[in-house]
């Protein structure tokens, strides 16, 4: 615990929360390495992705459904990981509170209009489903957050299993070869269409159920009851 403290002190050191456990190996390698910024910066790089996953969901190269799908599933899990990070570090802010969500529906949102460009119908009537009801949802938050009663529709176990089945499916989708480029060296990944479809349909279920859940617990004071 001293050790930890005396890092968290240290000109120059990283600045983690009381609670983070002591140092392992790396961070006693690096011992002025700026720690407490990395959740952040994970959080950062997630947006900085967007344009660079649509510029190469539209690029020519045969590679470009491997390179999109590989890029989304590498932001979904610094999405996981920046949060742990925060968490095992006990080290919070503000602005990462407020971005980190922010970056989530950015690169969900953009994956779901470029796959319904593609797909047409098949992507586009789930995609709906689900942008509707993350809009509905974050302006009930900010209304109930205006009244002091954001805990009440907190994200729970549900909207948990929708966020990873919704970046699973999206991956799985990213990663299906576009028209024209189809060949042996692709066939695995021209098969994961079925069971990318099969995830988003349901996805879009747990969107719509998870979503019932906030609207109820938020019911007494939409109604006027409270």
């Amino acid at each position: 615990e001293a050790e930890a403290e005396a890092e968290a002190e240290a000109p120059g050191g990283s600045k983690l929360g009381p609670g983070a456990p002591p140092p392992g190996p790396l961070r006693r390698a690096l011992p002025s390495f700026p720690w407490h910024r990395v959740p952040n910066v994970l959080t950062y790089l997630r947006c900085f992705a967007i344009p660079l996953l649509v510029g190469l969901f539209y690029t020519t190269s045969e590679w470009g459904h491997v390179q999109t799908g590989s890029i989304f599933a590498v932001a979904s899990f610094t999405d996981w990981l920046d949060g742990y990070l925060a968490r095992r570090w006990d080290i919070t802010s503000a602005f990462g509170a407020f971005l980190d969500p922010v970056a989530d529906k950015l690169m969900v949102s953009t994956a779901l209009i470029l796959l319904a460009g593609r797909h047409g119908p098949a992507v586009a009537v789930p995609a709906s489903v689900i942008l509707a009801r993350e809009i509905a949802v974050s302006a009930l938050r900010e209304w109930m957050a205006q009244r002091g009663l954001r805990d009440s529709v907190k994200v729970g176990f549900q909207g948990k299993v929708k966020t990873a089945a919704t970046m699973v499916a999206l991956t799985l989708l990213l990663l299906v070869p576009v028209p024209g480029v189809e060949g042996a060296k692709f066939a695995a990944l021209a098969g994961l269409q079925q069971p990318g479809m099969a995830l988003l349909y349901l996805s879009a279920l747990v969107t719509v159920t998870s979503g019932s859940v906030y609207f109820r617990a938020a019911a007494p004071v939409l109604m006027g009851d409270e």
